[in-house]
């Protein structure tokens, strides 16, 4: 019975102790590759709300990191992308949460020219009702085109609503809490960048292809 048990032991420890390895030999082998498709996932999501013809640099490497809890929805750090041109800066990829979302937290990323005008905007990750609030995701509708070419002034400054409210923002049919907190979101990251423009583009680079550590995020 006792030499049973630790038979029985010893065949689980060295399945579990192979099913390790394999795993760990499976992770090393896929990491680079893992690692190369989200490069290429982020890179599109920068293309498709910053027109390749306003940056010639290395935009995916040229970035900062903020905190600003008030205009970005969380005290975790976000990411600032850097669109320049001839070295001159031409826009902005604002990554920011929106902190009220129906279901939860909502992560987008902003596209800002300098003209402060939303190139375009889409979501990065949400939990939101399937058939609801989830007509957010550019893969479900194009609500959240609706942005671009829009800013905010002192004249429009109450137009950044849902038509609910009074705004100009259409809201969903049985989901007016998503859109709602969606808008005032990307109207917050477009005032962040009038208030931070110059500081955004005279930070340190946190993204340099060479530079795997961490960098510290500026809080403003």
């Amino acid at each position: 019975m006792k030499q049973s048990i630790v038979s029985n032991g010893l065949k689980l420890t060295a399945f579990a102790l192979v099913t390790t390895a394999i795993i760990a030999v499976t992770y090393a082998v896929t990491e680079d590759q893992i690692t190369e498709q989200q490069i290429q996932k982020r890179l599109a999501i920068l293309n498709a709300i910053i027109p390749n013809s306003l940056y010639d640099n290395d935009i995916h490497h040229d970035c900062t990191k903020v905190i600003n809890t008030e205009l970005l929805g969380s005290k975790d750090p976000h990411t600032v992308y850097l669109a320049r041109m001839n070295n001159a800066p031409s826009a902005v990829a604002i990554e920011t949460t929106v902190p009220d979302g129906y279901s939860g937290k909502i992560e987008l990323i902003v596209g800002i020219n300098m003209q402060s005008e939303v190139t375009g905007v889409r979501v990065l990750d949400h939990k939101e009702t399937p058939g609801l609030g989830d007509k957010i995701d550019i893969r479900i509708t194009d609500w959240i085109t609706s942005f671009t070419g829009k800013s905010v002034t002192t004249e429009n400054h109450k137009d950044w609503q849902v038509k609910k409210d009074g705004g100009q923002f259409d809201q969903f049919t049985g989901a007016t809490i998503t859109p709602r907190a969606v808008v005032k979101a990307v109207k917050n990251a477009v005032l962040y960048f009038q208030q931070h423009q110059p500081a955004l583009f005279n930070a340190a680079n946190a993204c340099e292809a060479e530079n795997n550590q961490p960098a510290r995020a500026e809080v403003e």
